[in-house]
């Protein structure tokens, strides 16, 4: 009997030992799926941002609208609040790139972008606040509709419904300068300016003019670059179309333009008795677009 006593106190000790040492199967099934969980998704999402979100984005308001006014001056309403967005994968982290954002057209900010799936398969989640109402939260997705690409920057309340959503469209796969409201700038040029000009002047002269997207002039002996204001939101002296040659140079000449047409017109500058707002001047140069 002390025998086979002694033989079950054995038995129960071994069985004992292989207990504590065995991990269980569901937990190594479950760090696996955190693992994955962790590596899949973030990889998915960089390919999703490095193939489809990548770029310069512009609020398609802001588009549509300059479309129709021929006029950055009152088409600049549109661009309240995230004007631009440019995204690529230079400061991308293991779970979050870093977009660049124009505010208001006015000042560059930041927003985060998680790479975690928001409340569709086509949204992340960001760090964007706001500020009137701390429950309510941003997402920045993407939309395909046939062959064309949108962001959409979906704005949430505490239920997760939707509120409003904000539309950008890519006016750029690349940033080229190191300014938040390049593409703004960019796609005012190529909507108004961009294009190559018959240009008769004050006197009577006529000569070939050709103006670029990127902001270089050809064909103006004394002027090689052009900026059209699009931030109206400090004064004075800024209430209408304004048209600069050679910016930042001591060789800066400003101008107000009007387009109509295929014609634009550029005026001499002038300006009100209290020095607060701008005025036409006199008709400068006429140019006709080459058909």
């Amino acid at each position: 009997m002390k025998n086979s006593s002694l033989l079950i106190l054995i038995l129960i000790a071994v069985i004992s030992c292989k207990s504590k040492n065995k991990t269980p199967v569901s937990d190594t099934a479950s760090q696996s799926d955190k693992q994955t969980a962790n590596t899949i998704p973030n990889r998915d999402s960089l390919q999703q941002i490095k193939t489809i979100m990548h770029g310069n984005w512009v609020k398609s308001d802001y588009i549509a609208d300059l479309i129709r006014t021929k006029s950055p001056y009152i088409s600049s309403k549109k661009l309240s609040g995230i004007a631009a967005l440019e995204i690529s994968l230079g400061s991308a982290k293991s779970d979050s790139l870093v977009a660049g954002v124009s505010l208001n057209n006015h000042e560059g900010a930041n927003l985060t972008l998680f790479l975690k799936q928001g409340n569709n398969r086509a949204s992340f989640k960001t760090n964007w606040i706001d500020y009137e109402v701390s429950t309510n939260y941003y997402e920045l997705g993407y939309q395909i509709t046939g062959g064309d690409t949108s962001l959409l920057l979906y704005h949430y309340n505490k239920n997760n419904q939707v509120i409003d959503s904000t539309k950008y469209i890519r006016v750029l796969d690349k940033q080229i300068v190191n300014d938040m409201g390049y593409g703004i700038d960019y796609i005012t040029n190529k909507l108004l300016i961009s294009g190559d000009y018959i240009m008769t002047g004050a006197d009577g002269k006529q000569s070939s003019v050709t103006f670029t997207n990127a902001g270089k002039v050809r064909g103006f002996s004394e002027y090689e670059t052009y900026y059209v204001n699009t931030d109206f939101v400090a004064g004075p002296e800024n209430d209408l179309d304004q048209l600069s040659f050679n910016v930042d140079t001591h060789h800066q000449k400003n101008f107000l333009f009007r387009v109509k047409g295929d014609t634009l017109n550029i005026y001499k500058t002038d300006f009100s008795a209290d020095s607060i707002h701008l005025k036409w001047g006199k008709l400068e140069y006429e140019l006709v677009k080459r058909k």
